[in-house]
This record gives structure tokens, sequence and C-alpha cells, in this order.
């Protein structure tokens, strides 16, 4: 019996102090079959956030491919980005300081006072839906404001600041909270008020309908938000099937998506996940319903094509007017991952050096080449397969 525990501890032990240290589990040498053909190879491989981390020079030999992690060119003066959106996040305004989440009125007008001076240049939504899903361009320094629960202050407070500097915003409204206004808390949009700011630009997209919640999850009580988790069915002690899941949710949008139709007349769709919380159950579910643009809480700028885009807090009263506004600097990446001079797609993991090696993500850069990837871990075998037109 001894001699069964002794490994046994030793394991947990050792688990005990990874988790405690930060140790990370070697990984088994990997394999590549690239067209019937494999590849030996032997590392260093790393799976990490659920992407596969390879040498620079071994991924450039693989796929044939020319692969940099470089400081980007230098710009003009004046200009901090390029072909890029820093979407800005806000949700209550008041007009005294209440709360630190809460961002007061004359500080809000300060910021959009410092956005024009400092050189930004606040985009329409139709400009962003055809950069992100068309050919379309936007200016240098390109700029979305975005508001989320559909407050009545982004009526009565920011639309006026918004006419004065000639900007555009777009609130994504909890649809059932306008279409029941005597629900309680803090008061929300009217349909006629969001009619009226529509004539000058404003635009008003889906929040859900009534998903804007956390719900149980578990018999314990444990709960994560609406939208995005299978819940927890008291009655029955099970968790939602997944189809049941699919009933839920895009009948939820959908109706959400038929509401803003019918008041407000949208012909476009796109979605703010409340929480910032969403999974591929979530995407299938948008995709069904036709809502092609999604938007996070997640900070950082939004590149060309990425069109589940992260966003930067801007609502915080607890800092300044111009230290907000210098922040969207600080997401404007250091260094660029081009293949073979085109620009790649963060979804995951960056590049990052190791004892002096450069390891980069071979599923994005797969990705960007159309090659398909799978990997299977048991095995320690990729399968690469490449598109017909790169067959010999």
């Amino acid at each position: 019996m001894r001699k069964i525990i002794a490994p046994v501890l030793a394991a947990l032990i050792l688990i005990g102090l990874a988790a405690i240290f930060g140790f990370r589990p070697k990984f088994r040498d990997v394999d590549f079959e690239v067209g019937g053909r494999v590849i030996k190879a032997s590392g260093p491989f790393e799976y990490s956030d659920h992407e596969l981390l390879v040498p620079q020079k071994f991924a450039e030999r693989l796929l044939g491919a020319n692969i940099r992690w470089d400081r980007p060119a230098p710009l003009p003066k004046g200009v901090y980005y390029r072909d890029k959106v820093a979407v800005l996040m806000y949700h209550h305004l008041s007009r005294k300081p209440l709360l630190p989440s809460v961002l007061s009125e004359d500080r809000f007008a300060e910021q959009m006072m410092l956005l024009k001076k400092d050189g930004y240049h606040v985009i329409t939504m139709g400009q962003y839906r055809r950069f992100m899903l068309a050919d379309g361009k936007v200016p240098d320094n390109a700029v979305l404001l975005t508001f989320d629960d559909g407050y009545e202050s982004f009526y009565k407070l920011a639309f006026p600041v918004l006419r004065k500097y000639g900007y555009t915003a777009v609130n994504f409204v909890i649809v059932s909270d306008v279409d029941n206004p005597g629900k309680g808390g803090l008061p929300k949009l009217t349909w006629s008020q969001m009619r009226e700011m529509k004539k000058f630009g404003m635009g008003f997209f889906n929040h859900t309908y009534d998903l804007h919640y956390f719900a149980p999850v578990d018999a314990e009580g444990g709960e994560e938000p609406a939208l995005s988790a299978l819940l927890y069915i008291d009655d029955e002690t099970r968790s939602e099937y997944n189809e049941e899941y699919y009933r839920r949710v895009t009948g939820d949008l959908g109706l959400a998506e038929r509401r803003l139709k019918e008041e407000l007349g949208n012909t476009d769709s796109a979605l703010a996940f409340p929480y910032g919380s969403y999974n591929d159950r979530v995407m299938t579910a948008a995709g069904s319903l036709g809502i092609p643009l999604t938007f996070t809480v997640k900070e950082g700028l939004a590149d060309r094509g990425e069109t589940n885009a992260d966003r930067i807090n801007a609502g915080s009263n607890l800092r300044t007017p111009a230290e907000t506004i210098d922040r969207i600097r600080k997401f404007v990446p250091k260094r660029e991952l081009t293949v073979n001079g085109r620009g790649v797609l963060f979804s995951g993991i960056q590049p990052e050096f190791r004892q002096g090696m450069l390891l980069v993500p071979l599923d994005e850069i797969c990705r960007s080449l159309h090659i398909a990837m799978n990997y299977d871990r048991l095995k320690g075998m990729v399968k690469l397969t490449m598109p017909k037109a790169n067959h010999a």
C-alpha cells in the first residue's frame, strides 16, 4: 500500500508546486504531416491558451513563408496608428461625479474635446462596418464611440456633446428595458428618443433582449452571464441541453433584432456581449442570426477584419480626461507579426521570446495563409492541409 501511496503523494506535491511557482509542464515532441508527408520535429513547442507556439525559423521552413516580428515602420508626426480603430466604451453618464464607475458629463465633454485636439478622427458605424467587412478605409487615429445598456443619460447628457463636436456614437441597448420602461433602475432610452437621435447619425444595436443578468449554472447556486452559459434547471436537477440553449439565446437575440428593425428601421446588426462574456456557442448563435459584428470588453485596438472587436474602457471617473485619451496609445503594438509582408490578426496569444528564441503562434499564421490545421495532442501530431492552389 505504501508503494502505491508514495508515488501518488509525490505527483500531488509536484502538481502543487507547479501551481504555486508557475512551473510549465514539458510537452511531448510534435510531428507534422503536410500533404501526406510526415516531418519529424522535436521542439521546443508549447501549447498555450489552445494555440501551438513554434520557433519562427521552423515555421518558415514548414510553411514556406517569410515570417517577421519587427517594429512597424515609423509613422508621420501626429499619427499614432493606421488601419486600426480604437473602440471606446462608455455606459452611464452623470451631471456630477457619483461613483468611480460613472463618468461625469464634464469629463466626457473634455474627452471629446481632446479627441479633436489630439488629432483623433471619430468614425461612423457605417465606416467601421465597411472597414471590417469589406474594403473600406478609415482615417489615421480612427475612433468609434460606443455606449452600453441604453441609459437615458445618453440622450440627455452625451447627445448634446456629440452634436457639438459633430461626432456620432452607437448605443447597445437592452431592448426589453425599452419595451418595458417601468422595470425600475436608472432611466433608459425610449424609442422616440432613439428615432430622434438616429436623424443625427446615432446608431442603436443589440445588447440582448433580456439576457443581461447572471443566472444559476449549478445546484450550488453558482452564477454566470445568462447569454453565454448553459443554465441550471432546478426542477429537473440538470443543466440546459445545447438545443435548449440555442433556442433560448437565438430566440432572445432574434427578438431584439426584430424590435430594433420594427422601431428604428435597422438594416444592419451588431452585438455587444453583456459583461463581455462569450464563447463558441454565443458566436454560433449570433452568426445564425446574421449578426456579423460583435464587441467585447477586453481592451485593445481593433484591426481590419477583426469582427469580434476589443474596446477600451473610457467610462471611468478615476482617470482624468487626458489620462483616458492618452491610454489609447498604450494599445498600439510595439511589434507587428507579418507573414509574406502582410500583418497577422491575433485572436489568442502573441509571439514571445523564450531563451533567445522567437516562438510564434502557428494557428494564427496558418489562418493567415488559409491553411487548415488540426492538432491531435494525444498523438502529438499536427496535420496541415494546404489550400488547393498551393498543392504541387
